[in-house]
This record gives C-alpha cells, sequence and structure tokens, in this order.
C-alpha cells in the first residue's frame, strides 16, 4: 500500500513517515518508489538510499547525524542504527 511520506530538500537520504507504514508498504520518492523492509511508525524516518556504515544522514537539508551499520533503503532509520555527535 502507498504510504505518504515527507521529502523537503534534494539533499535529503531519509523520507519522514506521514503515517503508521508496514514491511512491504511503498512510499514515492524522486528516486521512485521504495518498499519498506520493516513496520515504520508515524513521525519516524525511512532510509530513501542503501547507506553505508559512518555515511551522513540528511533530513530536511541538513545533516542530522550518520550511520552506525550499513542499511539497504526502505529501513527504519533512528538510534539503534544512527548516531549523531551533537551535544556531546
Amino acid at each position: 500500500m502507498l504510504r505518504r511520506s515527507l521529502i523537503i530538500d534534494p539533499k535529503d537520504t531519509v523520507a519522514v513517515l506521514l503515517e503508521n507504514a508496514r514491511k512491504g508498504d511503498v512510499i514515492s520518492t524522486p528516486q521512485g518508489e521504495i518498499a519498506l523492509v520493516e513496520d515504520i511508525e508515524f513521525a519516524h524516518k525511512a532510509a530513501i538510499i542503501d547507506y553505508e556504515a559512518k555515511q551522513k544522514v540528511y533530513k530536511y537539508g541538513h545533516e542530522i547525524g550518520y550511520m552506525a551499520q550499513a542499511v539497504p533503503r526502505g529501513t527504519w532509520i533512528h538510534n539503534h542504527n544512527m548516531r549523531c555527535d551533537r551535544g556531546r
């Protein structure tokens, strides 16, 4: 099922889900449709690129952190697989 998501800036490497989504649901991106590889809750991030470990994450046109591990597009991005050194 197609789910609503938000991508603000061409630099963004994640989409923000505007509704709860299930594994196999699809989001639309400028690069085409992406199937989610796991359940993702409302307001959480989904990868819209295949990430390598230590690759920067961009949301709303700003760097918000970096990946702790490699993950494929469609993956839920949160503090279990992304790091941020701000405030340390």
